[in-house]
This record gives structure tokens, C-alpha cells and sequence, in this order.
């Protein structure tokens, strides 16, 4: 059997009552039905003043007294949220308070030597932790995955745990189960096991994203199922990440902040996430969430989906869903940023095609002159730009981004979508990767200090029916959405506490890639939920003086949609327009460009001719 020594921690016991005999002592909290009463199963064993206690099963919080209370243990000078034992499996708040067993451990054995007024030690032995893996917390779902080196299923694969994976190809060879493992609170949410270790379901997996998957040994994944699945209460889909958040030293609360405020200021789709731990080949490997992917679906991205490589005029407006990276990619539109502010920092505009994924020419064609014209409006400052970029949207997204202070936004993983059709505008959705969540000041705007620039957002900033869209939508939300924000944080930590202390301890030491860091250690998630809260409260107050003060507001509406008109569909993409080509490119593209790095890159996308032809005529447009 093996046996897992908890360290000992010292406690005061305050001996209330004379008497000289060895008091009566108890157990009482969680574990005795929940009334913290003095029951006979839970009275410890006294032999001449060394008190024992047998449990079968040990969690929540509890203090050790007399059947009175004159008797109690009392803390030490231990700081909140202090970990009183090697392992972790012991909490304590305050002096005064509760010991806290933080995780259900089975077969506990509990003594220490009584001496009236002394100090005391508290030894606790336990075989393991409730919910199998010895790692686990046990207070979460736990999603199993396994990956195979071929299709019989007989070897494991332990390429995918490697902490040097750096390729993003998909192991296919691979199955799941999540186990729900009691979890109540996410049952009550709709949350349901799905498969099992007997009857695993197939999946494909592979590692996601750029630096959190080449620098740190804990990696984000993206899930294809074989088939839809509801996971967790989100919506029903093959697609799904699993994101490591192994960067993130904010408690885990960077993206569930921002992707929290994004659903509750009416954004068109914001992704979901779900806390679940994992275990990949049988390796606990921590604390990750499972996240909707962005897709363009009925529940996600609720747009026209538009396909590959499509030349039909009457299909190719849309429906786009991009990305404004900070890669050059091969998928992509570049072109300069403008602007009008002075000694802005600007970059190339890249336009990542997310969906479709390949473009045709004439795809290349819309994309660019929609780009271009919203590009020329930020330059000018003029209003043109709403009757192609979606002003509500524009807005709501910004105030998000500045009440967490995102220095990376608008700058990569920033997404853009436009549904098919004259009448139709681009969007600032969804939010995603808020990994750089409150780097930036309490006291000023994000963008001032992000040293790669952030694309646009400081020239629409001097567009005044943006401003005037930002101050009317900031007092509604701050005076309605906003509110409960600060509540649903408190219980989100309280879901994760134990898992985050598991997942320091799987990652606590070990060895990094090459260049890589190390994994977050969030085992304090109260300190770092205080610091979260403080920036937030720090930083919304000092917002009310640019926005407005919302607090003397307490009546301000919703404003009503911009109703500025869309702009006309080029004519090449209007009915009889037939057998259309075009050579990609546009003129503010430079032969050559620095990028980010400060490599010297020659720019694809230069010298463009595009040849309309319509019926027996024909003409020639160079741009």
C-alpha cells in the first residue's frame, strides 16, 4: 500500500476549562453531516494524552474540540491562503479559523500528543486521493485521453506528452471518456460523462498555439471529435481546445474574466470554458479548460458558411471569418496600417484566413477592398468606416478589452466576421486568448503601452462617434451586465482551488523546453483572485472618468443599434458578372517590409492586375 505522509503543521489548542483530567475531543465540520457536531464516529482515541482517529475518508473543512467548544485548536500566525503541508492537501485562512482539507483523501489516520496550553503537532496519513489517479484533486470533471501509434490501439504514443512537441499535425489514432466524477455544481449546469474507459469514443488531437505550445512543457490542444458532442453543458460540436493556461499567473482568471464580460455585454458569440483535468497515456497532466473552438456554426459563429476557394459572384461576400495576427502567414492579406495619430506604432495589417481557409482570387479580391476601404477610413478619421465595421460591436469589444487592460489586443488573436449579402457589416467577434489580461495600467489606456502596436484602436479612439457609442454603452453595461461580475469570480475560484494546487504539484520542478518557463503557480488562488478583483475595480474606476461616471447614471439605457447604412457590394460582385479574375494585390504594400522581428521580408502581394470581363467586353484595372 502506499502511503503518502502529510507534513506535520503545528496548532494551538487553548485549554478554556482547569480541569487536569485529558479532555474529550472531536472531530467536528464537513464530514459530520454537515452540522460540525460532536458525534461518537468522529471522537478521537485517548491513550494517556496521545489522541488517534481513524476515517475512511477525509474532506472539506473542520476544527478538533470538545463536545462543549471550551476546548478548540486555534492557528498559528499563518498567513490566508498558506499551505500548511508539503503536499498541499491542508489549508487555513486566519488565525481562529478552520483547518481545511482541500481535497477527499481516503483512508486517514490523524494523531497527535495532548499537553495542556503546549503546542501541538498534528500528524495525518492517507493512503491516496478520492477519483483514481493519485494526482487528481477530485473535485472536478476528468478528461482521459488516450493516443496510440497505430490502429490497434496497443502502444501508447508518448510523442503527445513530450515536453519538446512542437508540431501542430493531428495524433488520429486516439480515444477519450470525461468523467464528470461527481461534480455537482457543473451537473446542475447540464454536464454529463461522455463514453468511458470501457467504451472510449475516438478523437484526433494536436497541439495549438505558438508560444504557449513551444515554451512550456504543459501544452494547449485542439480536439476533433469523431462525433458532436454537447461537452460539459457547451454547445454540441466536434471542435473543442483544451487550453493549458500554463502562462497565466492571474489565478487562471485572465480568459474567464474576459470571456465572462464578453457574453454579459452582448457580444454576437463568445466562447464557453469549462475547468477539467487531464490525463493523456495514464500521465496526470493538471488543471486545463475545455474551451469552444471559434467555427463558424449555428451555436458559434452563426454566420453563412462560405467554402473554399469560390468563384460564383453571387456567393463570395461572404460569410469571413479572419483574424488580425501578428504572423506573417501564407494564408493572409498584408497591407500598411494607417493611421491618424501622430508617432503611432504601426505594423503591417494581416488578415489570417480563418474560415474559409483557402481563398479563390476573386475571395482575395472582396476581402482586400473591404480591408482597404475600412484601412483608408482610420487613416482619415472618417465616419465611412461604419458602413462597413459593425460601430456597436466596435464598441462593446473595445470596452472589454480596456477594463482588462489587454496590452496584446488587436494585435493577434483578434477576430473579425461578415455574414453573405448586401446589408452586411464586419464584426469585432469573437474574443479570444486574453492571455496578456491586466498587463497593462490601472490608470491609462492598454494601447499606450504594448510595444508591437495594436492595430487601429488608437486612431478609432479619436473618432468621436465612437467615443460618444463607448460612453452610452459603457453606463448601460456598468450599471446592468456588469454587475455580478466579482460574484461569479468568487465561485470560480472556489471550484478550482484544490486543482490548482494539483497542478503545481505535477508541474513543480520540472524540466522545461529548451527557452521555455516554467508552469504557473497558482497554488494561492486567493491572493491572485485579490489581485485580479483589485485591477478591475482599479481600473473600471478610473475609466468612469473618460466614459462617464455611471454610478450617477443609474437609469442609462441600452443604447439603440447605429443604423448607419452598409456599404453597396462592389460591382464585380453583382448579379451578370461572370468569369471574373484577379491577380491579388494592392499598391500601399511595400516590395519589402521589416517584420516584427526585424527580418527584412519581401512582400508577396505587390504589382496586382484584375481583369473584369462582362458579356463580350472587357477592361483592365491595375491597382
Amino acid at each position: 500500500m502506499r502511503k503518502m505522509l502529510v507534513s506535520a503543521f503545528m496548532a494551538v489548542v487553548a485549554a478554556m476549562s482547569a480541569s487536569a483530567d485529558y479532555p474529550t475531543l472531536y472531530l467536528r465540520g464537513d464530514m459530520t453531516n454537515g452540522d460540525w457536531g460532536a458525534h461518537e464516529e468522529y471522537r478521537f482515541n485517548n491513550d494517556n494524552g496521545t489522541y488517534t482517529l481513524h476515517l475512511d475518508n477525509l474532506s472539506g473543512a473542520f476544527k478538533i474540540a470538545d463536545a462543549e467548544w471550551n476546548i478548540e485548536t486555534t492557528f498559528g500566525a499563518y498567513e490566508v491562503g498558506v499551505d500548511v503541508s508539503k503536499g498541499g492537501f491542508f489549508t487555513m485562512k486566519k488565525p481562529g479559523e478552520n483547518f481545511n482539507c482541500t481535497q477527499p483523501l481516503t483512508n486517514v489516520n490523524l494523531k497527535f500528543v495532548y499537553t495542556e496550553g503546549a503546542s501541538l503537532t498534528l500528524e495525518v496519513t492517507a493512503d491516496g486521493i478520492v477519483g483514481g489517479d493519485d494526482r487528481v484533486s477530485g473535485t472536478l470533471p476528468v478528461l482521459h485521453i488516450n493516443v496510440y501509434t497505430d490502429e490497434s490501439h496497443t502502444a501508447f504514443d508518448n510523442e503527445i506528452i513530450s515536453k519538446d512537441l512542437d508540431h501542430k499535425n493531428y495524433f488520429s489514432n486516439a480515444e477519450y471518456w470525461l468523467d464528470l466524477n461527481g461534480c455537482e455544481w457543473m451537473k446542475e449546469e447540464g454536464a454529463a460523462s461522455v463514453g468511458s474507459k470501457e467504451e472510449p469514443l475516438p478523437l484526433e488531437i494536436k497541439a495549438r498555439g505558438n508560444w504557449t505550445r513551444k515554451g512550456f512543457s504543459k501544452k494547449p490542444f485542439k480536439l476533433k471529435l469523431g462525433k458532436k458532442q454537447g461537452l460539459l453543458g457547451m454547445t454540441k460540436s466536434k471542435h473543442f481546445a483544451i487550453l493549458a493556461h500554463a502562462d497565466d499567473q492571474r489565478g487562471y482568471l485572465k480568459n474567464f474574466v474576459g470571456f465572462n464580460l464578453g457574453k454579459r455585454i452582448g457580444l454576437p458569440w463568445t466562447p464557453a470554458q469549462q475547468p477539467v483535468e487531464v490525463i493523456i497515456n495514464g500521465d496526470y497532466r493538471g488543471l486545463y479548460f475545455l474551451t469552444e473552438s471559434i467555427r463558424i456554426e449555428e451555436d458559434r459563429v452563426n454566420i453563412t458558411e462560405l467554402d473554399d476557394n469560390v468563384s460564383d459572384p453571387t456567393l463570395a461576400s461572404g460569410g469571413y471569418l479572419v483574424e488580425l495576427d501578428n504572423y506573417d502567414e501564407d494564408n493572409q492579406i498584408r497591407m500598411v496600417e494607417k493611421t491618424c495619430v501622430d508617432n503611432q506604432l504601426l505594423d503591417m495589417l494581416r488578415i489570417t484566413f480563418d474560415t474559409p481557409e483557402e481563398y479563390s482570387e476573386l475571395q482575395k479580391r472582396f476581402v482586400t477592398d473591404q480591408f482597404s476601404a475600412m484601412n483608408d477610413a482610420v487613416g482619415a478619421n472618417s465616419d465611412v468606416l461604419w458602413s462597413y465595421l459593425d460601430l456597436d460591436d466596435a464598441a462593446r469589444y473595445y470596452i472589454v478589452e480596456e477594463i482588462i487592460s489587454q496590452t496584446e489586443s488587436y494585435h493577434g488573436s483578434t477576430y473579425l466576421f461578415r455574414d453573405r449579402g448586401e446589408g452586411q457589416k464586419w464584426h469585432f467577434s469573437p474574443l479570444w486568448d486574453c492571455g496578456n489580461a491586466f498587463s497593462g495600467p490601472d490608470n491609462d489606456f492598454f494601447y499606450n503601452h504594448d510595444a508591437f502596436g495594436n492595430t487601429w484602436i488608437p486612431s478609432i479612439r479619436t473618432n468621436q462617434k465612437f467615443n460618444d457609442k463607448v460612453s452610452a454603452t459603457w453606463l448601460w453595461f456598468m450599471n446592468n451586465g456588469y454587475n455580478g461580475i466579482y460574484d461569479d469570480i468568487d465561485e470560480y475560484v472556489e471550484h478550482l482551488t484544490a486543482a490548482a494546487q494539483a497542478d503545481f504539484r505535477r508541474w513543480d520542478g520540472q524540466p522545461v523546453p529548451d527557452g521555455g518557463a516554467a508552469v504557473a503557480d497558482n497554488r494561492d488562488m486567493q491572493d491572485r483572485k485579490n489581485g485580479v478583483v483589485g485591477k478591475l475595480k482599479a481600473k473600471t474606476e478610473w475609466l468612469k472618468q473618460i466614459f462617464g461616471d455611471y454610478s450617477a447614471n443609474p437609469s442609462a439605457a441600452e443604447p439603440e443599434r447605429d443604423n448607419t447604412p452598409a456599404a453597396a457590394l462592389p460591382d464585380y460582385l453583382q448579379s451578370g458578372v461572370e468569369n471574373v479574375s484577379t491577380d491579388f494585390g494592392d499598391t500601399d504594400c511595400p516590395a519589402e517590409y521589416f517584420d516584427l522581428t526585424g527580418r527584412r521580408v519581401e512582400n508577396p502581394a505587390k504589382g496586382s492586375i484584375v481583369i473584369e470581363r462582362r458579356g463580350a467586353s472587357a477592361r483592365t484595372v491595375r491597382f
